[in-house]
């Protein structure tokens, strides 16, 4: 497989095969291609979001490597700039069914321009908004994601009506990450937005 050859050598050392090695070899896979891109992800300089997407995500697309993935929030409200995620799931994955969501319709235009969405699927809209995720829902071909990430805007309402409206629609068997979580704990995230779904 792409990994293997990573993960035979992080083995080599002990000349043991378990699955914490297998879980440990995953985890630098994904921080190696991460740090290689440019800009670099804040997925592994101010989190450690290796731990989670080497244990589960990188094994998700060793079984199934055309998987349908959509990540919300491009981060176009990033200090780098926007795109520094999709450079790594295009090189990471590069056969998945890749989807990107992003509210600033401006800023996927850019994006478009220079290049940097090329080879993936765009959405645009507001990710609370029950007509926009109806529509991506459309867009997408009944969503039937094998893997959302909420990246998007944080705040609690806009989480959960996401969550209301894809967790249905993910395969059996998909996964659903949500990043930055205690973000929405903070005051101005909590609880100034609403939908009919989040009140």
């Amino acid at each position: 497989s792409k990994y293997q050859n990573n993960v035979i050598t992080a083995k080599a050392k002990t000349n043991e095969s378990t699955a914490q090695d297998t879980i440990i070899s995953a985890e630098g896979i994904f921080l190696q291609y991460a740090r290689s891109g440019t800009p670099i992800t804040d997925k592994v300089t101010d989190h450690d979001y290796q731990i989670m997407y080497g244990q589960f995500l990188i094994p998700f697309y060793e079984r199934k490597p055309q998987m349908k993935m959509l990540e919300i929030g491009l981060g176009c409200d990033m200090k780098y700039g926007p795109g520094a995620s999709v450079t790594l799931w295009k090189k990471l994955f590069p056969l998945a069914n890749l989807w990107e969501a992003e509210f600033d319709g401006a800023c996927v235009e850019r994006s478009k321009q220079q290049g940097q969405l090329d080879g993936l699927n765009v959405l645009v809209g507001d990710q609370m908004d029950i007509g926009t995720l109806d529509k991506w829902i459309n867009q997408t071909g009944r969503a039937n994601f094998d893997v959302v990430i909420d990246d998007g805007g944080h705040h609690q309402c806009q989480i959960w009506t996401t969550f209301r409206k894809l967790w249905p629609l993910l395969l059996p068997g998909g996964l659903y990450f949500i990043e930055d979580l205690q973000v929405s704990r903070h005051k101005g995230y909590s609880g100034r937005k609403s939908s009919p779904l989040c009140e």
